[in-house]
């Protein structure tokens, strides 16, 4: 379901844990009692038995190398493992990853499963994910915004959240950054995280995070992008001290996240950083911040040579006009 197919390096990058996640989704399990779905560490047999009527060797990708990730994943469900290292057995040209933690590295050697950690899910979604943004997200026609700033490029990243199974597969990349990164910093058990999101898109967007990763979530509505305040629905902590995740789908000049930023602490809260579906990197504000998780980043310069984007102003334009009429002088 959640493969990634790179024809150039002619490989197939698949996330056992991604998968386990949709299954458990699909079928309710555990749903309401369960905090974290982020923390399921079992391949369950219902996953078992969707993944081994995967035949992959009907499919013009048999001659590709089949990467199978086992981040998360320690244990399989009981009368369930002959028949997935059955199924792992029979993907053509097979490693796995990611396996440390699993208490099954011997079965995966009688199988004569190779195992290498050079490239994983996460590696394989970089080039999926630009390549995703290119050709479904990037309208090359740009916009003007309200304010006067010129895009000569626009990302619309509506395509993604409104494609239910790829919003999750992107909201689960931002999980993955956000629980590795909350792994290496320290964390204080007196303080509760909270995500905090100002639109639309960034409510969806940790909504599904939410599930995934068990924490609440603040919705201000609406802060878009023009300073237009509506109503404020603020959490109010009584136990703990609450330090706030800002979620958004684009991050680009940083101004939406210093408005949100001066939102939360002005109502009390402690901002801990911010999480979404893409970053920019112009903007030297939210890198400042212990947690910074976006599924995909550019810098300026690859901004502009993958996607051709660029921002100007009226006074750029009059300095081009400037410069090209000397130039013709």
């Amino acid at each position: 379901m959640f493969e990634i197919i790179n024809e150039d390096k002619k490989q197939v990058a698949i996330s056992l844990h991604l998968e386990e996640i949709y299954t458990e989704i699909c079928l309710k399990n555990h749903i309401r009692n369960q905090a974290r779905l982020f923390s399921e560490e079992t391949l369950s047999k219902s996953c078992v038995d969707f993944l081994t009527q995967l035949n992959f060797s009907d499919r013009k990708y048999c001659d590709y190398e089949y990467i199978v990730d086992f981040s998360h994943i320690k244990y399989i469900a009981p009368n369930s493992e002959t028949r997935f290292f059955q199924w792992l057995h029979s993907l053509p040209n097979v490693k796995a990853i990611n396996y440390e933690e699993c208490n099954f590295i011997e079965k995966m050697k009688e199988y004569g499963i190779v195992v290498e950690n050079e490239w994983g899910y996460r590696e394989a979604f970089n080039d999926y994910g630009k390549k995703y943004i290119v050709d479904k997200c990037r309208a090359p026609e740009g916009e003007t915004t309200q304010i006067g700033i010129r895009l000569d490029v626009y990302i619309d990243l509506k395509k993604i959240i409104n494609d239910s199974i790829e919003m999750l597969r992107w909201c689960y990349i931002i999980a993955y950054d956000l629980d590795k990164c909350f792994s290496l910093v320290d964390e204080d058990t007196d303080k509760r995280n909270l995500f905090f999101c100002h639109t639309i898109n960034g409510a969806y967007i940790a909504g599904i995070l939410s599930q995934l990763l068990g924490y609440d979530l603040v919705y201000v509505d609406h802060l878009g992008p023009y300073n237009k305040l509506n109503k404020v629905d603020f959490y109010k902590g009584k136990s703990k001290t609450e330090e706030f995740i800002i979620v958004a789908d684009l991050v680009c000049l940083g101004n939406e996240f210093l408005r949100a930023k001066n939102i939360v602490e002005y109502l009390g809260g402690t901002v801990k950083g911010c999480a979404g579906i893409m970053q920019m990197n112009i903007s030297t504000l939210p890198s400042k911040y212990r947690v910074n998780a976006f599924a995909i980043e550019y810098t300026p310069e690859s901004a502009r040579k993958e996607l051709n984007y660029s921002i100007r102003t009226e006074l750029c334009n009059l300095q081009c006009e400037e410069c090209s009429r000397k130039g013709k002088g």
